[in-house]
């Protein structure tokens, strides 16, 4: 399911709602700024976050709000090897 997030305050917590859904004004402007931040898609999310537990809380009020220390759960797998220089590794052939 394609999901959005959006950003709470200067990165306080996230609010996930299916993309493209209304969100409650009244309820959202209790949590003070909020913002889009990006869409995932929750099959390709790390498994980090309890996704069954967000969806129960999207069936019963349309959202669910996601602890700032949870956002790595937000985020999407790498699909291929992230490569990575290490500094170390270069001094050697550098001299």
């Amino acid at each position: 399911m394609r999901m959005d997030v959006f950003v709470v305050g200067k990165d306080d917590g996230y609010v996930v709602a299916p993309s493209g859904a209304a969100l409650p004004d009244e309820e959202m402007s209790a949590l003070g700024e909020l913002r889009f931040g990006w869409i995932i898609d929750s099959d390709a999310a790390m498994p980090r976050l309890d996704w069954q537990g967000i969806a129960k809380d999207i069936d019963a009020r349309g959202y669910s709000i996601v602890p700032q220390g949870d956002v790595a759960g937000l985020l999407g797998a790498p699909e291929h090897e992230l490569s990575a220089l290490y500094p170390e590794f270069h001094r050697r052939f550098a001299a």
